[in-house]
């Protein structure tokens, strides 16, 4: 049996639960697709459209649980052998979705399809996270298999429960930022491969640029605590990598208070309509020193 889970946070994921279930229901198999909203703000609306189709349902966390801590409680309720994970603001690129994974979970027990971010250019307030997510999420398949665990996103993987139940993403974790690469980083180290394919779905839940931002922000405290505790090593992360070598190389002071002059043209480069990616990584060192 084939759970999908889909965790949200005020999203309206009919739309990708009927399309969902249209290709389970065309690949014949047993499935069920579980939403967990972790807003705390029900919507009744969605809510009962969703709960209305055979073998959906949404549930509402009573508490907040994280990024971390949603997925988790997804796997728990989830009656699959084979669990999809799969972000409420993706879609699926192919009509052929489910059954490629289908086709790939008797053989492998981690299988990541890719992600993938629409031609067209957004409107300009949304072209840096398309940029990002194009240059930095949307690998091509060979530099997946090349690089298979630095390229991987939980945002649509296939996994084998008893492997999900070994591993789960670490409760701890409620900040924002990096349980992907901590959950992926556990997978390497206990010797779990990922198999490659391609199947991928589209990234369709662009951020604008202030809000992405901020959340860039929050990612870069939250890494520097992981850090401190031991569960991010300087080389998971450039940005971390560079800023332990700048200190190391006692350039961090000067080079801080350059970073602080120039916070606000950075800002304005990155949320205007031409961003440049090699500014958000100044960006995000400063960031880290913030």
């Amino acid at each position: 049996m084939l759970s999908i889970l889909l965790p949200i946070y005020q999203l309206d994921p009919y739309p990708l639960v009927m399309e969902l279930q249209k290709q389970c229901i065309a690949s014949g198999i047993p499935y069920e697709i579980l939403v967990s909203d972790d807003s705390l703000v029900a919507n009744t609306t969605v809510a009962s459209n969703i709960n209305n189709l055979p073998n959906c349902h949404y549930h509402k966390n009573l508490k907040t649980l994280g990024r971390s801590g949603n997925r988790n409680a997804l796997a728990q309720k989830a009656k699959g052998t084979i669990l999809l994970f799969l972000d409420g603001d993706m879609w699926p690129k192919s009509k052929n979705f489910i059954a490629q994974y289908i086709a790939m979970s008797t053989h492998y027990p981690v299988v990541f399809g890719g992600i993938a971010y629409r031609e067209t250019s957004p409107e300009n307030n949304y072209q840096l996270r398309w940029l990002f997510g194009r240059s930095r999420e949307a690998y091509a398949l060979n530099q997946r298999i090349k690089n298979p665990y630095t390229t991987c996103f939980t945002s649509n993987l296939l996994i084998a429960k008893k492997i999900f139940d070994a591993y789960p993403f670490d409760a701890a974790l409620t900040a924002y930022g990096y349980e992907d690469l901590l959950f992926i980083k556990t997978l390497r180290k206990n010797g779990i491969p990922i198999h490659h394919i391609e199947n991928p779905a589209y990234h369709d839940g662009l951020e604008d640029a202030t809000v992405f931002l901020a959340k860039t922000a929050e990612a870069m405290r939250h890494a520097e605590k992981l850090r401190s505790l031991g569960k991010l090593e300087s080389n998971d992360l450039k940005v971390v990598y560079w800023s332990q070598r700048l200190k190391k190389w006692g350039i961090q002071p000067f080079l801080g208070v350059i970073l602080r002059k120039v916070a606000p043209a950075l800002q304005k480069n990155l949320e205007g309509p031409r961003p440049k990616l090699w500014v958000l990584d100044v960006f995000k060192l400063y960031c880290h020193w913030r």
